[in-house]
């Protein structure tokens, strides 16, 4: 039989799955700045868009 607790593709817990999203989010945030912050040092070191 299933256990209630586990969602149903991925055989986590939903807390299991609540920790997995939250560090999947905090690392796409770090890898948007980091992104950022590479164009602007482009941007300033380059004749791109000038």
């Amino acid at each position: 039989m299933s256990d209630i607790d586990k969602v149903y593709p991925t055989g986590l817990t939903i807390a299991e799955s609540q920790e997995i999203h939250s560090s999947l989010i905090q690392g796409t945030q770090i890898f948007g700045m980091i992104a950022a912050f590479a164009h602007l040092l482009a941007y300033i070191y380059s004749p791109w868009l000038k």
